[in-house]
């Protein structure tokens, strides 16, 4: 698997284009993310819950890639801070387009990763 680019609203992997924010999974497999598990917040805008962080967490990595979007603003409640600093995993995370080149690597070292990509702000 390889993040090839990424823009506002879409991510293209392995030749794949993507319009909506996705899951990689620990077994390298792609699905597209549940915001039904994070709670929505002005705008319809969602926030990165603990529910959907729990939801990767069950997956026993041990790295967590978390692309907070273009900009880098995908709110996350301290509920979910706290939830990652329990975990004692390692915690990547910043603007999309940053982490995806960090992502690559870890994917070629077939380090044992999950990683949640927004796509938008």
């Amino acid at each position: 698997m390889k993040i090839e680019k990424t823009k506002f609203g879409s991510i293209t992997i392995d030749g794949i284009k993507y319009k909506h924010d996705i899951y990689i999974n620990v077994d390298g497999s792609i699905s597209k993310r549940k915001k039904e598990l994070s709670r929505p917040i002005s705008k319809g805008h969602t926030v990165l819950g603990p529910l959907e962080i729990q939801h990767l967490l069950d997956q026993k990595p041990d790295t967590l890639v978390i692309g907070k979007g273009q900009y880098g603003v995908l709110p996350m409640p301290e509920e979910s801070h706290k939830l990652l600093e329990k975990s004692k995993i390692i915690v990547i995370k910043d603007k999309t387009p940053v982490v995806i080149h960090l992502l690559n690597k870890l994917v070629e070292e077939k380090a044992k990763v999950v990683a949640i990509l927004h796509l938008t702000c």
